[in-house]
């Protein structure tokens, strides 16, 4: 395998709970837009390509290895981490086996580094689903393939990680099954990360030594990290959620990003309640996101609706403790926002707000029109809001006159094609500024 990527063109608290649905507006909406959400078919069609059985064949080989601890086994085929490296690749080699066209890259990156009094050689599993349009930028989606006890330096202990994070690298692995089978416009780069446990070394050393170093054109990073359980805390059980945590501060790219995830999520998947999350991670714990969101790049953390601290990290974190049907519905949610990032038409640029001289108190949003749009997407914002306040449609137009738009904090447009699917959001614009105030 080889060691040399190929060129692209292309402290915390947890919070509150945050309300995804937006807020009615106060007064009559502009008689140009709706309050509908765009919805594409052939993405709520997708999502019953997910299967549960091959959802959990990964779960069971990957515990089968008793262990993937960075100091566990490189070489034994059968046991530690190397035995599931290597099945990782197998699994990626099979894929670019039964769609050649797809030109799947599948390569290795040697994570290198000093933990405690050790010096650890590991490595980061990598495939690149080449995207067909060129700027079309490049979604990553990583979960990371060790595991540890709380034994921490202890490479031999029982480390099955069913959950943590056998889950994630299942969904990993689904979601690349299903997007391999069609092109996609942007390029999509699946990566199972190595040495999170001991301080997220492998995400750090992908993002730093190959994203930066190749200035490649990341909009989106998720991270699935404890994806696969229902239950908390002394078996509490909690079906329909799922969290979300992105950095600050709340105007953030990364939280940008988590709202539009919500918005999604809110369109096509009925059966869970993604929560947004007012912090980047959950108190005194880390995440592969977090190597993302300090290179600057737009990151999320993916996670199941309660912590079991009974199970994690620990020689009970086995396949019995996850659930198929609620890896399954983490799985349809993570893989709808995936095709729409890597799917969606542009995002309008050019964004202005302007006032007539006749009528200084209606406002016009414009914007330049995109190639393909068959309508578009206004979403707007108060400062203090993790989601968004208000949720608009508009036709086939390059402008949008309203009165009331100024109770509004922020504003950001996507393109919507003409089966209905929405692209990725453009950045918020302060609507202040935008009025030269």
């Amino acid at each position: 395998m080889s060691d040399t990527p190929p060129t692209l063109q292309v402290s915390v608290v947890t919070p509150t709970p945050a309300e995804l649905s937006p807020v009615p507006p106060t007064r009559e909406l502009p008689t140009e837009a709706a309050l509908s959400r765009p919805f594409d078919p052939s993405v709520s069609d997708l999502l019953n390509d997910v299967q549960s059985d091959r959802l959990m064949y990964a779960v069971f080989t990957l515990a089968s290895f008793n262990t993937r601890h960075v100091l566990s086994s490189t070489t034994n085929s059968a046991q530690g981490i190397g035995a599931a490296r290597d099945w990782l690749i197998t699994q990626w080699t099979a894929m670019r086996s039964a769609y050649p066209n797809k030109q799947i890259q599948i390569w290795t990156q040697p994570v290198n580094y000093q933990w405690k009094t050790y010096t650890i050689a590991t490595e980061n599993v990598v495939a690149v689903f080449p995207g067909t349009e060129i700027g079309a930028g490049v979604i990553v989606v990583g979960a990371h393939y060790d595991s540890i006890t709380t034994d921490w330096e202890n490479g031999a202990a029982y480390a099955p990680g069913a959950n943590d994070n056998g889950s994630g690298i299942a969904a990993l692995l689904e979601i690349g099954h299903i997007m391999a089978r069609r092109p996609h416009r942007a390029t999509i780069i699946f990566v199972a990360f190595t040495a999170e446990e001991t301080g997220k070394q492998g995400s750090e050393t992908f993002a730093q030594a190959y994203l930066k170093a190749n200035n490649v054109d990341v909009r989106a990073m998720i991270n699935l990290d404890i994806i696969g359980s229902e239950y908390g805390p002394n078996d509490e059980l909690d079906r329909r959620t799922v969290r979300l945590f992105s950095a600050d501060p709340n105007d953030s790219v990364s939280r940008q990003l988590a709202r539009q995830i919500a918005l999604i999520t809110s369109t096509y998947i009925d059966d869970m309640t993604l929560v947004l999350q007012s912090s980047e991670e959950r108190r005194g714990r880390w995440g592969d996101h977090q190597s993302f969101s300090a290179a600057g790049y737009p990151a999320i953390r993916i996670i199941q609706g309660q912590d079991n601290l009974a199970r994690q990290h620990t020689g009970r974190d086995t396949p019995d403790g996850v659930q198929a049907a609620y890896l399954t519905r983490v799985t349809r949610l993570v893989l709808a926002t995936v095709k729409v990032l890597a799917d969606g038409l542009p995002a309008p640029t050019d964004l202005r707000l302007t006032t007539r001289a006749n009528d200084p108190q209606t406002l016009t949003l414009s914007w330049s029109p995109v190639p393909a749009a068959a309508s578009y997407l206004i979403v707007l914002r108060k400062m203090s809001s993790l989601s968004f306040d208000q949720v608009l449609t508009v036709g086939n137009v390059a402008q949008l006159q309203w009165v009331d738009i100024t109770k509004y904090n922020t504003v950001a447009l996507a393109s919507v094609d003409a089966k209905g699917q929405m692209g990725v959001l453009s950045s918020e614009y302060a609507i202040q500024s935008l009025l030269g105030r």
